[in-house]
């Protein structure tokens, strides 16, 4: 579904990505691990076209998107929940959503009901401001705005950060959801060990701009896991 080579990105003179290579089977999910630093988020920025690869390919079911627009990205069936929600906060729930449809390749113009049925709560806060919600709320949403496209590929960067247990619940069950049904493939950034082992069928984890070690998720060892993760 995805596949990257020797992807080298930065940002000014500064290089953060010093030949990645990473693959994302159809169907399923990439945990992508590593402390603050390592270069996570720059990864996914780069996927997404909104910082410009230097060197190297990026390839989504065989078509070299490595020069595309992040709009060129989003329409092809990439989805993205970015760090930090990036919600609009003077827009309404409703709004918000609709605009996650701008990606819609079949030119839907109503969210379908399984994006927000999968977080019943945004049900009722259809008219609220973005800006009103709490910060479980927003990433509900912000969720929620990438599903109403239906992707074929869906990028979570840290969906768990900052986020009260009971919705790391609703996100983990949402996330076992998808990958049961076996149409999505997603990549998943994220520090939790217990999270990435809950939901993950494959693991990478990063180092100073590069991947170190990857594997089935069976093959995650706590301990050395630990030796990349641990601060």
């Amino acid at each position: 579904m995805l596949n990257v080579e020797h992807l080298v990105s930065g940002y000014g003179e500064s290089i953060v990505l010093r030949g990645v290579n990473l693959e994302v089977p159809a169907g399923k999910v990439v945990c992508l691990m590593g402390r603050n630093g390592t270069g996570k988020t720059t990864l996914v920025k780069t996927l997404m076209g909104i910082i410009r690869a230097r060197e190297g390919r990026i390839r989504f079911e065989g078509k070299d998107l490595t020069r595309s627009a992040p709009g060129a990205r989003a329409r092809q069936g990439i989805g993205y929940v970015p760090q930090g929600r990036e919600i609009f906060a003077q827009l309404s729930v409703r709004d918000n959503l609709l605009l996650g449809l701008e990606a819609a390749r079949d030119g839907r113009r109503d969210v379908p009901e399984e994006a927000v049925a999968r977080f019943p709560a945004l049900k009722e806060m259809m008219n609220r401001r973005g800006g009103d919600l709490s910060g479980g709320q927003q990433q509900q949403l912000a969720f929620a705005r990438a599903l109403a496209a239906s992707p074929k590929l869906l990028v979570l960067d840290e969906p768990t950060e900052g986020i009260q247990p009971s919705i790391v619940s609703d996100i983990q069950d949402v996330i076992r959801e998808l990958k049961a049904a076996g149409t999505m493939a997603i990549l998943l950034v994220e520090q939790s060990f217990e999270f990435a082992k809950s939901v993950a069928d494959y693991f990478c984890i990063m180092e100073k701009g590069v991947i170190v070690a990857s594997g089935t998720v069976d093959e995650l060892d706590e301990e050395a896991a630990g030796r990349h993760l641990a601060v």
